[in-house]
């Protein structure tokens, strides 16, 4: 009895003193777990009013603008994919719902950012296209905003929330985010499916050049060498300088005007750039090229994939290749020779 006694008495004393161990270390530990959360929300809400922007500026490039291009993950069919994606993730951050998991998701976008971003900053890419027509440089956006807020979310993540429920948040908090987010999301994908933007306008114009062949080509009124491409034979390749094929392609084509010897035989060989001018520290085409260089004018934005080679006979289109970079042998075809 007395042996059992003792006993109940040690374990009391052995959990008394576990959970005064548990309570003194809880009381150390909750100012950090309180300062993670504080630092976590900031981050979080950061995070969705970037994304919000973001959003906010591809639809707004989606509804004014043609989307062209050279495959799917920048095509317009992922405009409308994403755009409602960003703008639901954003509401979701910046609503404070389901915490753990909408840090989680956070996460891992800004993770996929990263490398989209890098990637387009090591092709020479003028944009990194995360905010529609206002241009930003990739360099700018991966230091100033996708590694900063991924580094933030990884490291102050949220404390003391489960991934999933329970518990489950408040009926009125979940429906007053829920509700109005469905609704914009329902309106905003509609609208962007059904109302895409006109190829044509005052302020640009979308070139197809399949449209050209047989007809003088419509651009040599706008490019400042134009008068010299409208006689004769010319080969005339237009370029955007953060076209990461069009980097490939001009010096091939360098090449192939020393060569050939071109000039020699008739022909004139034509570097056309277009919008966006902004120029990147390498030139996309040598300084000491032997082929004729010009622009664009500024008259309007002039949209088109590049690299764009038309073929001309005395201003007249002979045959076109967009975003392809033919062969001299498939060049001289066009001309039945």
């Amino acid at each position: 009895m007395i042996i059992k006694a003792i006993g109940s008495f040690k374990d009391f004393l052995l959990v008394n003193a576990l959970t005064k161990t548990a309570a003194f270390f809880r009381a150390k530990v909750q100012p950090y777990r309180d300062m993670m959360n504080k630092v976590n929300k900031v981050v979080m809400v950061s995070a969705g009013v970037m994304l919000l922007v973001a959003s906010v500026l591809k639809t707004h490039q989606l509804l004014t603008e043609p989307i062209l291009s050279k495959g799917f993950w920048e095509s317009w069919l992922f405009f409308v994919i994403q755009i409602p994606l960003e703008l639901g993730l954003s509401i979701w951050l910046l609503s404070g719902l389901f915490r753990k998991a909408g840090w989680l998701v956070a996460t891992v976008s800004f993770g996929i950012f990263i490398v989209v971003t890098l990637q387009k900053g090591l092709v020479g890419a003028a944009s990194c296209g995360c905010f529609g027509r206002v241009h930003v440089n990739p360099w700018i956006t991966l230091t100033t905003i996708d590694i900063p807020l991924f580094m933030g979310l990884l490291v102050f993540r949220p404390v003391g929330y489960k991934l999933l429920p329970p518990p489950w948040p408040s009926a009125k908090h979940f429906f007053s985010v829920a509700v109005p987010t469905f609704i914009v999301l329902g309106v905003l994908v509609p609208v962007l499916v059904f109302n895409k933007a006109p190829e044509t306008t005052e302020d640009y114009e979308v070139l197809d050049a399949s449209q050209w062949t047989g007809d003088e080509m419509p651009l040599l009124d706008h490019i400042d060498i134009g008068e010299v491409l409208r006689n004769g034979i010319s080969f005339i390749l237009f370029y955007h300088h953060d076209c990461p094929d069009c980097r490939v392609a001009i010096p091939m084509y360098e090449q192939m005007a020393r060569d050939y010897e071109v000039f020699e035989q008739g022909i004139q060989f034509a570097f056309i750039k277009g919008p966006p001018f902004e120029e990147s520290e390498e030139p996309i085409v040598p300084a000491d090229t032997i082929c004729y260089t010009g622009s664009l004018d500024e008259e309007k934005e002039w949209i088109f994939l590049s690299p764009l080679m038309v073929v001309t006979v005395d201003g007249i289109v002979m045959k076109s290749w967009e975003v392809e970079t033919p062969s001299f042998e498939e060049i001289l075809e066009s001309l039945g020779g």
